[in-house]
């Protein structure tokens, strides 16, 4: 039961983003319908056109309304009046039990997506795990120091290793900083690289008389 309850999650985990947005777009398609293709039928003189060329008209109107819409959102996600407003609504999602769990994954796992300067992950690295001589790519949360670095008696580095192909489940290790190779790939590129499960491996950053220096940190 503990196994399927944890792959039960990741598959919600997995699931959710393209649920909540095809959600979201179909209800805005819909408005545009209503309040933006109905209202410019009634007011221009289309009704003499064919049934195919009405049919296409209302899609392209309906494809610039949701475009324009959705960057209007983002536009105004940006202004701070919004962005309180916004942080309201985050703040009585995270009250909701399994919910706030839901939602802070999300909600994470889309910053890291999208570049965002406060995602939870902030640089892709390779590490030894997990044995010697094998390599695996993790994801650094957090390099400054804390009380672990003193009790431990290295300067410690925060990395999730994940396991593919979903980026929200793996496992956070403690790797000293000399032992962490630098990647020199996007953040994007390694959540590619993962879901793909290896696929989507990035072009070369490196000319081969540098690439035995890479794993220099």
């Amino acid at each position: 039961m503990s196994k399927f309850r944890t792959h039960f999650i990741s598959g919600i985990l997995v699931l959710a983003p393209l649920f909540l947005t095809l959600v979201v777009l179909n209800y805005v398609m819909r408005l545009a319908d209503a309040f933006v293709v109905n209202p410019l039928f009634h007011l221009l003189p289309l009704k003499g056109l064919e049934a195919t060329t009405q049919v296409l008209l209302a899609k392209v109107v309906i494809a610039v309304s949701v475009i324009g819409f959705v960057t209007l959102i983002g536009i105004a996600a940006e202004r701070l009046f919004f962005r309180q407003f916004l942080d309201v609504g985050e703040g009585v999602l995270r009250m909701i039990p399994f919910v706030n769990k839901l939602y802070g994954s999300l909600r994470e796992i889309a910053q890291a997506f999208f570049g965002d300067k406060k995602g939870v992950f902030k640089e892709v690295i390779y590490l030894e795990y997990p044995r010697d001589g094998v390599y695996s790519l993790g994801f650094v949360t957090q390099d400054r120091r804390w009380d672990a670095d003193d009790r431990v008696g290295k300067d410690l580095v925060t990395v999730f290793v994940p396991s593919p192909p979903n980026p929200a489940t793996g496992y956070f290790v403690f790797v000293p900083r000399e032992k962490i190779i630098r990647s020199g790939i996007t953040v994007e590129d390694g959540l590619r690289l993962v879901i793909s499960a290896g696929a989507a491996v990035p072009p070369r950053t490196l000319p081969d008389s540098k690439l035995r220096q890479a794993g220099q940190p």
